[in-house]
């Protein structure tokens, strides 16, 4: 039952029903490093390592992180960082730890001085624990990667950050798991056949979610809870109510009133894929975190793009179905006396989350479809489809999520010079690019460009 708990509760969180917190961390006193002591320590420290997320993360790099990586664990409790340890492989059971708690400035200057990279599981939520992080690491110099899917944090983060961050040079990359890797990445490499092949922008792309297999974890839903019940009038909570909540100062907007493209609140279906289709609850974290890449990329994909996701269903009983089970779950999370019920009774607490199992049977298969703008010649405009799928990651929000995570550190740590821009608050299309793509493929990801020209055009 938490599964389907926890799609609505995220839709009321990205909707604006629940309000960003007031947290402290406007900036540390943190020093930036000169050139000649960029390379730290480590290559990477894992922050928040003995979280559920986090130990995923640690047992992906002790298990797959390149020969000679440096890399290390921190979190605020020293004796799980030591249990942890015992539980890697031989070749990590001498891994560093550190004593860090995101509520000692001290002692986060210190740990962004000594690593080129900060990936940052240290959630629960983002926004009241990660903003003295992102300062630290923007001070610094030091490059930082997380998985949030919080549109207020991320706005508090640009607007507080983004111009220290490119004066050091760290590269801070906000939504680095499933949220929002796949669509982003998936996103820019068919706004990028787009052009290759035809020589023109998108007018339009669509996400569609497939099939997809997942669990939720305590952490994440506990965080959910928690921001519900927070007052909504804070910073950056605006950003959740507009489409274009995420775009730089100097963003042009778009024709965007909504993230799931034609897709109102009752099953829709979708001639170009020949599919009914529903909306996709994260639609509204995606959406906003794509069109910030496209005005970072100077509007690459298009001015006039239009963005928007939704969830492939086989009929359309199957989409009524759906719809209504969100929004009995989602009338559930929103009152404080079936919340606490459901968190009491029904969902797993901090800590706990999908066994082993249900990790490596977890799944996601995308089709990204993306039109291009017509000449007015009378032919049908070109159509570009992407296919991005976990292969062999498992489930999506938290095996696989690790995976992106640390993958998307290590482009910084070890490739940071062909990744797409050299500082700033980015996203993993604007600001790891490529890089990050190449990366996933090796690692038994699945990004896979497939071009079908409509209507003559070759």
């Amino acid at each position: 039952p938490g599964r389907w708990l926890l799609w609505p509760a995220v839709l009321a969180v990205i909707l604006g029903l629940y309000p960003a917190a007031v947290t402290p961390g406007m900036a540390t006193s943190a020093v930036p490093r000169p050139p000649d002591a960029l390379a730290g320590e480590f290559d990477v420290v894992v922050l928040g390592a003995t979280g559920f997320t986090g130990r995923l993360a640690c047992e992906y790099l002790a298990k797959k992180a390149p020969k000679g990586i440096r890399w290390a664990m921190a979190g605020r409790d020293k004796l799980k960082l030591e249990a942890l340890r015992k539980e890697l492989p031989n070749a990590s059971k001498e891994v560093p730890i550190m004593e860090v708690d995101v509520a000692d400035l001290g002692a986060l200057d210190v740990m962004a001085a000594k690593t080129k990279v900060v990936a940052n599981f240290a959630g629960t939520p983002y926004y009241d624990k990660a903003l003295p992080v992102v300062a630290a690491c923007a001070q610094m110099g030091t490059s930082y990667v997380d998985i949030t899917g919080e549109v207020p944090f991320m706005r508090a983060s640009a607007d507080r950050y983004d111009a220290i961050a490119k004066k050091t040079g760290a590269l801070i990359c906000h939504a680095c798991g499933f949220d929002c890797v796949p669509f982003d990445l998936g996103v820019m490499l068919a706004a990028r056949e787009m052009r290759s092949r035809h020589g023109v922008a998108c007018d339009r792309i669509r996400t569609y979610i497939k099939r997809a297999s997942g669990s939720a974890s305590g952490g994440t839903l506990a965080t959910v809870g928690y921001l519900l019940a927070l007052d909504k009038n804070k910073e950056g909570a605006r950003a959740a109510r507009d489409p274009y909540g995420l775009d730089p100062p100097d963003g042009k907007g778009g024709p965007d009133v909504r993230d799931s493209g034609e897709v109102g609140m009752l099953p829709h279906y979708d001639e170009d894929i020949q599919s009914w289709t529903v909306p996709f609850p994260l639609s509204a974290v995606n959406a906003r975190v794509v069109r910030r890449s496209n005005a970072l990329s100077k509007y690459a994909y298009g001015e006039s793009m239009s963005y928007g996701e939704a969830t492939m269903v086989p009929n359309r009983n199957t989409g009524f179905v759906a719809v209504a089970g969100l929004g009995i779950s989602l009338a559930v999370m929103l009152f404080p006396l079936t919340r606490w019920a459901a968190f009491r009774w029904a969902l797993p607490a901090p800590g706990e989350g999908p066994s082993r199992a249900q990790q490596e049977a977890g799944f996601f298969k995308l089709r990204v479809v993306a039109h291009g703008e017509q000449d007015g010649d009378g032919e049908e405009a070109p159509k570009v489809t992407v296919l991005v799928e976990s292969g062999n990651g498992g489930d999506p929000g938290y095996k696989c999520t690790a995976r992106m995570a640390i993958e998307s550190a290590l482009c910084i740590a070890l490739e940071k010079e062909f990744c797409a821009s050299a500082g700033g608050v980015v996203t993993p299309a604007s600001g790891l690019g490529q890089v990050l793509v190449d990366r996933l493929n090796h690692s038994g990801m699945v990004f896979k460009t497939e071009a079908k020209p409509r209507g003559g055009r070759k």
